[in-house]
């Protein structure tokens, strides 16, 4: 039985092919890349709304009275 032996040329534009697939996958991640980090900015760049904003630092205000109040009301502790 003979096993034909593939051609010099023949191995050659099988590289050649590859090559050129591996190119155009490279290029077609370098645009999905692009295209998600777009996409991602413009999601950070959503607004927020004002009441809840607003809620949010009076939320923080609020503990941080609370903390205060506490500490107040402490007796001293050490030399001090």
């Amino acid at each position: 039985m003979s096993k034909k032996k593939p051609c010099i040329n023949t191995l050659l534009s099988k590289l050649n092919s590859v090559d050129r697939k591996m190119c155009n996958l490279t290029e077609k991640l370098r645009s999905i890349k692009e295209f998600v980090s777009d996409h991602c900015e413009h999601a950070e760049a959503e607004e927020v709304c004002p009441d809840v904003a607003d809620s949010e630092r009076a939320v923080v205000e609020a503990i941080e009275r609370l903390y205060v109040e506490e500490l107040m009301t402490r007796e001293p502790e050490g030399d001090a």
